[in-house]
């Protein structure tokens, strides 16, 4: 009873002084932390757990109050002396990893703990109680050199890509919008990239992407490196309003200390293609038939297409990139041979894709360049409006050739209300939406002018048997309804006279689920060599 009357309600009311809100504050009950990361786990799961009380908890807005991925401070009056209270703190914030410091008093002396990027901590005696606003961000003694950096376990890249996005760059006062804060996130990413490669070439110099001394300073830097980005890869931005990250510096730092340890350049290709999946999902806008292709489908497809070092490989609707990355993954895997140089040129050769959102095209560069830059033949651009190439997106009509890849894989954005305009398709010289006629003998015929409204799945199949090669493979996720419906009679037949089916795989409606009420497989279709074809 003594240690609540003479220490916390003196510290809570002097917390209330300084400008904090009680109700971002936890005290009754006491916040728990998880004793083992077996029973974190059980907490994300929202289940119940084993757990240390602390007395204090403070979170990063009222709002929040009980979100684990909130807690910032914790406070503890318990341990007898100062140095046991330390020690005690430092487990605990071993075990609640979102808590950057540490508060231990016994009444009349404050020693404060900070988490440092690094996994250190930075103790500070005879300390005063910190303000709301005031930074919680601490740098190491010494600054990370590439020797301090680590390679990041898929798990832990996954859940820091997910915390910055809807954790730390939600709360940003500059950006609000989510394809605003998705697009600055990734400008974040790219100068983490950028800092890797300076520090990988010169390892005895302090890494620039870390935290430094303010949070300005940290910004600062940072917004340094995504300037050398643009300079070295003015393919991937964009737009003219694209110079810089609209964040924040606090935003800013918060990243850098979340991502500052981690070899983001060279993180494993699982690692890579697993944090991404996060961003793939919040970039999707299901209005316009973008649908998030989950990774256990992504790689079991690729896995059938069989890629090999001769195949020249695209996705006309490459979305994130899923595809083209998982391409590049498996070849890698098939052909160990390879070295990194062999791999980083193939990939710059021979992997191309296109998509009409910018964001997406970003992401896509942003996840080859980590894993060895593929990021050459990624466009912005639309796929099936060819009439528009040579005026607005010319880099597509240098590098979509008719019959010029062997592999396409794509799945592209389907559904009923997803059509082009009957006007569009006549200009894009997309025959396939032409007006079919069905003649007595149950044979279908297109007429020679007239052309129809035509769902965007089936403008696509077009397309692809365009580029393809003779020979060429198209591997590609359709409604169900093209292949076995009677109203697509004439489509089958249509892909009849052009292809040869070499498989159908059954995907599961579950793979889609919140995304596609549409069951869908995955086709294998190979171009014939001769068509005589109206």
């Amino acid at each position: 009873m003594s240690e609540h009357t003479e220490t916390r309600l003196p510290l809570l009311s002097l917390l209330n002084n300084l400008g904090w809100d009680r109700n971002q504050i936890q005290f009754e009950p006491e916040w728990k932390v998880p004793k083992f990361p077996s029973e974190a786990s059980k907490r994300e799961a929202g289940q119940n757990f084993q757990g240390f009380p602390v007395d204090i908890a403070i979170f990063d807005n009222a709002s929040n109050l009980g979100n684990y991925e909130h807690i910032q401070i914790i406070i503890e009056t318990k341990a007898p002396n100062v140095q046991e209270g330390v020690n005690q703190l430092k487990i605990y914030m071993g075990l609640e990893p979102h808590v950057l410091l540490g508060i231990w008093s016994n009444g009349s002396n404050i020693c404060l703990v900070y988490k440092t990027p690094e996994g250190g901590y930075s103790v500070v005696n005879n300390g005063t109680l910190p303000r709301p606003g005031e930074s919680l961000l601490r740098s190491g003694l010494s600054k990370m050199k590439w020797r301090d950096l680590v390679d990041p376990l898929t798990s832990d890249l996954k859940k820091t890509f997910t915390r910055l996005l809807n954790v730390i760059v939600s709360q940003d006062s500059r950006s609000t919008r989510r394809d605003d804060q998705l697009n600055n996130l990734c400008n974040v990413i790219l100068a983490k990239l950028e800092g890797d490669k300076i520090a990988k070439f010169n390892p005895e110099a302090s890494v620039p992407f870390q935290v430094w001394d303010t949070e300005h300073e940290t910004a600062s830097k940072i917004r340094q490196l995504f300037q050398g980005m643009r300079i070295a890869h003015s393919d991937i931005f964009l737009t003219d309003s694209d110079n810089d990250i609209n964040f924040d510096d606090h935003t800013i730092s918060l990243a850098a200390y979340e991502l500052a340890k981690f070899k983001l350049r060279e993180a494993s290709l699982n690692a890579v293609s697993e944090a991404f999946q996060v961003f793939r999902t919040a970039s999707l806008k299901s209005a316009e038939g973008q649908y998030y292709t989950p990774y256990p489908v992504i790689r079991s497809v690729v896995k059938l297409m069989q890629i090999h070092p001769s195949d020249k490989v695209l996705d006309p609707a490459c979305g994130t990139g899923g595809f083209l990355l998982e391409s590049y993954r498996q070849l890698r895997e098939s052909f160990p041979a390879m070295d990194d140089g062999d791999a980083k040129g193939w990939a710059q050769r021979h992997l191309f894709g296109v998509d009409k959102d910018r964001i997406n095209v970003k992401l896509t560069k942003a996840i080859m360049l980590t894993i060895g830059d593929g990021s050459t033949h990624t466009f912005l651009g639309d796929s099936l409006r060819k009439h528009l190439w040579s005026t607005t997106f010319q880099d597509l009509q240098s590098s979509l050739i008719p019959m010029s890849f062997t592999c396409i894989v794509t799945n592209p954005p389907f559904g009923q209300n997803l059509r082009m305009s009957n006007v569009d398709a006549k200009a894009a010289g997309l025959l396939i939406a032409r007006k079919n006629i069905k003649d007595s003998n149950g044979n279908y015929t297109f007429h020679s002018t007239k052309f129809e409204d035509r769902e965007l799945g089936i403008l696509f199949m077009e397309r692809c048997h365009e580029l393809l090669t003779y020979g060429g493979r198209l591997g590609i996720i359709l409604p169900e309804t093209y292949m076995f419906s009677p109203s697509y009679a004439w489509l089958r037949q249509w892909i009849n006279e052009r292809f040869i089916f070499r498989a159908i795989v059954n995907i599961p409606m579950e793979a889609f689920q919140g995304f596609c009420r549409a069951k869908t497989n995955f086709y294998i279709l190979e171009k014939k060599p001769f068509e005589n074809v109206a």
